[in-house]
């Protein structure tokens, strides 16, 4: 281990202890539901919060039809807020007690994403398009791995996902989690 290694290892040791949320990124596809369950299994099994973060793209054509251009954006960003408050609430379903939020942005949803999730405990994606044993992701996922600070963790689209842990698992990342509060 180089000096360098060291001094990275020891700052994200240390960014880890400060961690007091779950970040999960949303696109409303199914592989993000699985992330977002998954997630907020985590969440309950930590006690650290769940912040879910759902970034949008304005449509090119949107903008420039518009002369209005702020209603537009306005309404735009109202549209995908109360989508995706739908659609997260739809997919945690109503028995699912934790503490989450949810953040709304326009922009470009790795930068977004590893931005947002620089002092979390760990960031969490769908894997909509991994395949074989090494896993070919997408682009938001490849520039979440390279980019992110926090530990990422990449959920495929099935439910039954290998990543879950068991009971005895559980209680032990949960005892961790609580040592490093």
């Amino acid at each position: 281990m180089t000096n360098q290694d060291f001094v990275r290892f020891s700052e994200s040791a240390l960014r880890l202890r400060a961690a007091s949320e779950i970040v999960v990124g949303l696109d409303e596809g199914t592989a993000s539901a699985a992330a977002l369950r998954w997630a907020a299994r985590q969440s309950q099994l930590t006690g650290l919060p769940l912040r879910m973060v759902h970034v949008w793209q304005m449509p090119a054509q949107g903008a420039a039809a518009s002369s209005d251009r702020h209603h537009y954006w306005e309404a735009a960003a109202g549209d995908a807020r109360a989508r995706t408050t739908r659609w997260a609430v739809n997919t945690l379903g109503g028995s699912i007690d934790l503490r989450w939020t949810l953040e709304v942005f326009q922009g470009t949803p790795g930068a977004v994403l590893a931005a947002r999730s620089a002092k979390a405990h760990l960031l969490v994606l769908g894997a909509g398009r991994q395949t074989g044993p090494r896993g070919v992701l997408g682009s938001v996922s490849r520039y979440c791995l390279r980019h992110a600070l926090p530990p990422v963790v990449t959920v495929p689209a099935t439910d039954s996902m290998p990543t879950q842990l068991s009971g005895q698992q559980a209680e032990k990342l949960a005892s961790t989690v609580s040592q490093v509060r």
